[in-house]
């Protein structure tokens, strides 16, 4: 399911804007009403649309927080606002929001907005292949870096979410916006998928606890859901 974060400082409005929500079948990753307080909750939750008010209390507003949602994070923004002036709704587009929406939002517009964000989030989740004789190296995009990933190194992938996955290496874990089918299917064919939710590097495969049905690699525990297990068994005899 979709999930919006709400940045807006009046109560009607909020209110508002979560019945509209409802009624288009998303989810509410969190909300907030004040600028300055905003980035660490959005940062936190990851959703996959952020709603925001132009007006804001704070040091910052809502263009400022986008802003900066925008080049840290890469989550698409949705402007809501009742500004009519030509400088305000200039600044706003210099963000590069997906919709500006006037108050009060109604459902169909929001739910317009939200498929044309989650349409174009996904049209810019490529991973980026970089040529290797072993093809053991490429680039994902994160955030607004380009960051390299050596799969030899990966121990596993673990969803977090419907749009976005953790890394999970020995003693560091890099989250990133991706769907898990999407980042996975870049990857070579000693990883294998054991759940839903994960995907795992067999090579630093140390043990499997029968009791608990997990694979442990490093400490890092994965569970082993019943649908993968006649899989995993075979790729353990295997090695």
């Amino acid at each position: 399911m979709i999930r919006v974060f709400i940045v807006e400082d009046e109560l009607i409005h909020t209110e508002a804007i979560k019945i509209c929500i409802e009624e288009a079948g998303l989810a509410i990753a969190g909300e907030c009403n004040n600028a300055d307080e905003a980035f660490d909750l959005i940062q936190k939750t990851m959703p996959d649309v952020l709603l925001v008010d132009i007006a804001l209390p704070g040091v910052n507003n809502g263009i400022t927080l986008s802003e900066r949602v925008n080049r840290e994070l890469r989550i698409p923004h949705i402007f809501t606002t009742s500004f009519t002036q030509s400088q305000i709704i200039e600044q706003a587009v210099d963000t590069n929001p997906v919709a500006y929406l006037r108050k009060p939002v109604d459902t169909a517009s929001l739910c317009a907005a939200v498929k044309i964000a989650m349409k174009n989030e996904h049209a810019n989740q490529k991973t980026i292949n970089c040529p290797d004789e072993n093809a053991k190296t490429f680039y994902t995009k994160i955030g607004d870096k380009l960051v390299r990933v050596d799969t030899d190194e990966l121990l596993l992938v673990k969803a977090d979410g419907d749009n976005c996955i953790t890394l999970v290496f020995d003693k560091r874990e890099i989250a990133c916006r991706s769907t898990l089918k999407a980042f996975c299917s870049q990857l070579p064919s000693n990883f294998i998928q054991v759940h839903r939710s994960y995907f795992i590097n067999t090579k630093h495969l140390d043990a499997f606890n029968e009791r608990e049905q997990s694979a442990i690699l490093k400490g890092h525990m994965a569970p082993v859901a019943r649908n993968f297990r006649k899989d995993f068994f075979a790729v353990i005899q295997k090695i």
